[in-house]
């Protein structure tokens, strides 16, 4: 599918900000870690019920805040996938995270090349109202999880804050969460079973299962 201009801008609004992703929007001024959120983070982790040999493909992963919170709960038997369109956050969760269990992945979501029911598990942290094509991104997400898998998309803001955060940039300003009726449509369309909704201050969780 070809680029257009928004989609260009988006994806030129994300490598430029690869290097200080972390460091501006999760480093605990404090302990000088990444874990300024770790209390709702380790909530969203906590929602895909993990296993340690499960296969989790971590879509819209940036420069990889989830990663360690995933790798810890990952045998050698278990698998990370990485996966970012953005060429710079990925040469950065690339240089701060290693493992023979974790891949990177430069792709569109709507092409990831992984085979179909594949994975355990998929998140989509901070990132679904970014991709343009929800539904194509779904069903592509949906290929290859596995039949009674779960995916979460989680945000650590609610709906209406998260619009009027990306109010504040250009690139994104366009992007947003659809509500609950539109989210319930593309999950039954996706395949999915919607296990859980919640839109409140400061978090946001959609939790679906591969029917």
């Amino acid at each position: 599918m070809e680029m257009t201009q928004q989609d260009i801008e988006r994806k030129r609004f994300f490598n430029e900000r690869a290097e200080t992703w972390l460091d501006k929007l999760y480093k605990d001024p404090e302990t000088g870690n990444y874990d300024r959120y770790s209390e709702k983070i380790e909530r969203i982790i906590q929602s895909l019920d993990l296993a340690p040999n499960h296969r989790v493909l971590d879509a819209g992963c940036g420069s990889g805040v989830l990663a360690p919170y995933l790798m810890k709960r990952l045998s050698p038997e278990g698998h990370l996938y990485e996966l970012d369109y953005a060429e710079e956050m990925i040469r950065v969760n690339q240089a701060l995270h290693k493992g023979d269990n974790i891949s990177f992945i430069c792709s569109q979501v709507t092409n990831i090349p992984l085979g179909e029911n594949h994975c355990d598990r998929v998140i989509c942290f901070a990132c679904f109202p970014h991709f343009p094509d929800k539904a194509r991104a779904l069903e592509s997400l949906v290929r290859v999880l596995k039949p009674g898998g779960l995916l979460v998309i989680a945000h650590l803001m609610s709906s209406s804050e998260l619009t009027n955060h990306h109010k504040t940039e250009s690139a994104v300003s366009n992007d947003r969460l659809p509500d609950r009726s539109e989210m319930e449509t593309l999950f039954a369309n996706a395949g999915l079973t919607m296990e859980s909704f919640v839109d409140t201050t400061g978090f946001h969780t959609i939790l679906g299962k591969k029917q």
